[in-house]
């Protein structure tokens, strides 16, 4: 048995909350690849043993890895801006046009919902509950 419905609003908080925790895991992975890329060119100077070079990018081999919470934080922090922008979006035209229609279906044997949550076409009416000791 199918149901459909629509989803006409996105709330904003949840979404930014797991946008934030999702693209900071995003942003250290990012980072650690960038930190190993950047020191990789401060250990590739000191290895040419070139006194002018050896200076300039010597810094570089511990630069990298302080980077990688600076790289974390500001691609989750604008991320999570551009996911804001985009749910507040998605709420306006959802508002004026209609949002996304979802059509969900109950896997074959189990329980309906125990939540007040109901279809377009079920009734409101419960089921009495069954008492633990007799079952009726």
């Amino acid at each position: 048995m199918a149901n459909t419905y629509v989803l006409r609003k996105v709330p904003l908080g949840p979404v930014l909350k797991i946008a934030f925790i999702l693209f900071l895991i995003i942003g250290v992975i990012i980072g650690i690849f960038y930190a190993l890329l950047i020191s990789s060119f401060g250990f590739l100077a000191g290895a040419l043993n070139d006194p002018s070079i050896g200076r300039e990018l010597g810094f570089l081999r511990g630069l990298g890895f302080v980077l990688v919470p600076v790289i974390a934080i500001f691609y989750s922090v604008f991320a999570t801006i551009v996911v804001a922008i985009w749910v507040l979006v998605y709420n306006l035209l959802a508002s004026v046009i209609g949002g996304v229609e979802l059509v969900l279906e109950r896997p074959s044997g189990a329980a309906p919902p125990a939540s007040g949550m109901r279809g377009p076409g079920e009734s409101g009416a419960q089921a009495p509950e069954k008492d633990s000791i007799t079952g009726f």
